[in-house]
């Protein structure tokens, strides 16, 4: 059967966009702007892929009770991993995603030139169309250079981020992201030493541990990370054994409107647990993947910019892969 990318949306600007996702990832476009007349194709089985202007709560409540009415929320034709939100509010404003069942990427459409930015989001889409969307090298360009960081002990933890901040600022990253980008590899590196392990129930192993506490990163406890840079985007994945991350929990995490004085406590404070809502706030997208039981891997990416202002205004996204 031929492979379709459904767009639900009368904006231009996101067939564009669209249009060049399906030409990267060998997929029909088609275009519907209606939800419920939509749904014949969604219904018949035949979009791998399924892109929606969300940008307004009424926007947002005609696809899900479209979905309900005719397919079903939980139907083996709604898969959340191919289910792609478009939004011109930042998801911090979209209160009514937050608790939606069927969340699986959100698209912030400010795509300055969506050929572009359809081009770069692709790889992200052709990653929820494989089998699992682990790996670094499939997500950057086919030159894109990948340095891996070696941790034996959660006491190298510090040296991993100074590596990371180094490594960003020999690319050209601006000293004011790297700072940002430094805090973020922070959190998700102690996210995958001291919160991820859990037991057979989900019940956390060290989430109560001192965070100083040494801990060998051997067995199920070795971590994986690495630092990339195709000569246009930057990116760093970190990756543990466990597959633990409560998806509910990310998506409240990364869309609460945080305090400018908590912004502040994070900037100086390393982790303090705002570096991913920080980094996405300020320019950075995301890609969270989790086989539940054995493996989650956080990946972010970045568009290198000369000027701060211009890097806080690139394309970006969030996208959470999730298998059983």
């Amino acid at each position: 059967m031929e492979k379709t990318l459904l767009l639900i949306s009368a904006d231009p600007q996101d067939q564009a966009f669209a249009a060049e996702v399906a030409v990267q990832t060998g997929q029909s476009l088609r275009v519907i702007a209606d939800p419920k007349a939509a749904m014949a194709v969604i219904a018949e089985g035949s979009a791998t892929t399924i892109f929606a202007d969300v940008s307004t709560a009424r926007l947002y409540t005609t696809l899900e009770s479209a979905i309900q009415e005719t397919v079903g929320l939980f139907s083996d034709r709604i898969n959340a991993n191919t289910i792609h939100f478009l939004s011109t509010p930042d998801l911090q404003e979209c209160t009514y995603l937050k608790d939606s069942p069927i969340f699986g990427n959100f698209v912030l459409k400010n795509y300055g030139d969506p050929v572009e930015a359809g081009a770069h989001y692709s790889r992200i889409v052709r990653a929820s169309l494989s089998d699992r969307a682990f790996g670094l090298k499939t997500l950057l360009s086919a030159d894109g250079k990948i340095q891996p960081i070696q941790l034996q002990v959660s006491s190298q933890k510090q040296e991993a981020v100074e590596a990371v901040k180094k490594y960003l600022i020999a690319a050209k990253v601006h000293s004011r992201m790297a700072n940002v980008v430094a805090n973020a590899v922070d959190e998700l590196i102690m996210n995958a030493i001291y919160a991820a392990p859990a037991d057979d129930l989900g019940k956390p192993l060290l989430n109560a541990t001192a965070r100083n506490t040494l801990i060998k990163l051997e067995g199920r406890n070795a971590i994986e990370a690495s630092v990339g840079f195709d000569g246009k985007y930057v990116a760093f994945s970190a990756a543990d054994k466990y597959g633990s991350l409560d998806k509910a929990k990310l998506i409240q995490h990364l869309s609460k409107v945080y305090t400018e004085e908590e912004y502040k406590l994070k900037t100086n404070v390393a982790g303090a647990g705002l570096g991913l809502a920080t980094l996405f706030r300020w320019g950075g997208s995301f890609l969270f993947s989790t086989e539940a039981g054995n493996r989650t891997e956080v990946t972010f990416f970045l568009k290198r910019f000369a000027s701060y202002k211009d890097f806080k205004k690139q394309f970006r996204f969030v996208s959470t892969q999730y298998y059983l």
